[in-house]
């Protein structure tokens, strides 16, 4: 049976967990309806509160019509045009408030009653709000002569949201009793080649995301015809159309994502016939599942032009496969060690 310590240490992660996902949902939906540079200040505290008269809209409008995003792509935008992508700006900020307050209210109350660490309430609480810093450094990338954010400080500001998910994830799996087994060389190198793999395609996703390459090539699985699209090696030296090519970009994205899929069911057999298989089986399979259907998403994205229902969804199971993976990882303690 579970202390009471335990149990609320559970629901306080398994909380603050489901938070970050939602985060990472309206994120999505925030870069993809172009809100992201909606609110052109940030303010910590006083950004709770959002415009409530015509005359604070309208302020906030003319703060936004001094943009370079306003002048090259919104000029045409009325102020109930501009209300709705602030909202969803606002609705992403002040989530991201939401969810350091429940990382410290919570967690302080629960700190004094000795079910958590002070450490782990002040780690949590400091990577939420260097996330909020690092989300404001992207925004202001686009605050200037080109109006859009750049690709790199996406993947930067996604990563850092992971990275606390993982660290939620690591200290809820600590509470549950680890996997009794053990693995081969060949299965814990499978097991980290994968993850490696992941991580990589997810920065990938990042760069198609901020490039908007999505929305060009919209054919399966050939590029309008072509296994390697024209214009592919547009840039000199070569390696810079993989991290600057939108139709490069692209193609890695695509090819990758095929290839980790491919990685996982070789892990996958690695574990078959195995004494490890049977504590395992259950996890592999979901993760499996999550797979197939974030590859499905990602070949209608390409199909369908990216619609915001799809491209959020796909951002979003990236996240829980993130969550599957170290879920796995954690419970697994002879990852951490030499067989």
């Amino acid at each position: 049976m579970k202390t009471d310590a335990v149990k609320y240490k559970q629901l306080w992660l398994i909380g603050f967990s489901l938070l970050v996902l939602i985060m990472i949902s309206i994120g999505g939906i925030t870069r993809l309806t172009r809100s992201g540079l909606s609110i052109v200040e940030w303010k910590p505290v006083s950004g709770f509160i959002p415009p409530i008269t015509e005359s604070d809209w309208q302020q906030q409008f003319d703060m936004y019509k001094q943009t370079p995003e306003y002048a090259h792509v919104n000029s045409h935008f009325e102020l109930s045009d501009y209300k709705a992508i602030f909202m969803w700006e606002y609705l992403h900020r002040v989530l991201g408030r939401i969810i350091f307050l429940f990382v410290v209210i919570p967690g302080i109350i629960l700190w004094r009653k000795n079910y958590v660490s002070g450490r782990l309430v002040l780690l949590l609480a400091s990577l939420v709000a260097v996330q909020g810093i690092i989300g404001w450094l992207m925004v202001k990338t686009g605050l200037n002569v080109n109006p859009h954010v750049s690709p790199f400080m996406l993947a930067l500001h996604f990563f850092a949201a992971l990275s606390v998910l993982v660290v939620a994830i690591y200290n809820y799996v600590k509470t549950l009793p680890a996997i009794n087994t053990t693995m081969d060389y060949c299965q814990k190198v499978s097991f980290y080649i994968f993850g490696g793999a992941l991580a990589l395609q997810i920065f990938y996703g990042c760069l198609v995301s901020g490039m908007k390459a999505g929305v060009g090539y919209n054919t399966y699985p050939l590029m309008n015809g072509q296994f390697f699209p024209e214009g592919g090696m547009f840039f000199s030296p070569a390696i810079l159309n993989f991290f600057e090519n939108p139709a490069t970009v692209q193609w890695t994205h695509r090819w990758l994502g095929i290839t980790v899929l491919g990685l996982f069911i070789v892990m996958l057999t690695r574990f078959l016939n195995t004494a490890a298989w049977a504590k395992v089986k259950s996890s592999m399979i979901f993760l499996l599942a999550v797979m197939i259907f974030q590859v499905v998403l990602g070949i209608l994205n390409i199909i369908y032009v990216v619609p915001i229902h799809l491209a959020a969804t796909h951002q979003l199971v990236a996240a829980i496969l993130v969550v599957c993976y170290f879920r796995l990882l954690f419970l697994l303690p002879s990852t951490q060690e030499n067989s």
